[in-house]
């Protein structure tokens, strides 16, 4: 996971929101739906511009990561529910 990426609009999120008053414990409720916010945001803004699907769930979630959850995919559709392994 590009934890670099995803730390950085954090905080660009942080101090946008704390500038104007924002406050985000009352817009997202938890910490984790606040990160599932930051993690869907990095990746539209790679895609609306321009960055193809694959490569921008590649570059947040680390690369083959687009693969393995395709693979994942397929098999659960066919039946098979044993998730392919996560890349390291």
């Amino acid at each position: 996971m590009n934890t670099e990426l995803l730390n950085k609009l954090q905080s660009l999120l942080i101090n946008f929101a704390n500038e104007r008053g924002i406050n985000l414990q009352a817009e997202f409720g938890t910490v984790e739906a606040f990160k599932r916010f930051v993690i869907a945001l990095a990746f539209k803004v790679l895609v609306d511009a321009g960055i193809g699907t694959q490569a921008a769930f590649d570059f947040v979630f680390g690369n083959g990561e687009y693969d393995r959850l395709a693979t994942n995919v397929w098999e659960a559709a066919n039946g098979n529910q044993q998730p392919a392994k996560a890349s390291t």
